[in-house]
């Protein structure tokens, strides 16, 4: 694999998991926030009342997805190629 490349799939993959820990913290936060206690074998917020609660955090959680993503995934990179003395081809 061209050494240029694996720095770009190393930052990828850690914006990748950046995001799903992200995601975890928001939902079960939220769902805490609201009274709930989250059921982890059903990813589902469970209310005092029984019901089950749906997060109102989808449009602004995308957002901060798409923005968390590019910035972890262009730092990691970069540290990389730093680090290791990758040249970037002009």
């Amino acid at each position: 694999m061209n050494q240029n490349v694996m720095p770009t799939f190393v930052g990828v993959f850690t914006s990748l998991f950046a995001i799903w820990a992200l995601h975890t913290f928001l939902i079960v936060d939220d769902c805490l926030d609201n009274g709930g206690s989250f059921d982890y074998a059903t990813a589902k917020c469970l209310l005092e009342n029984g019901q089950t609660y749906e997060s109102t955090l989808a449009t602004i959680a995308v957002v901060l997805y798409f923005v968390v993503g590019f910035v972890v995934s262009f730092l990691v990179s970069n540290l990389i190629r730093k680090v290791f003395k990758i040249k970037a081809k002009s």
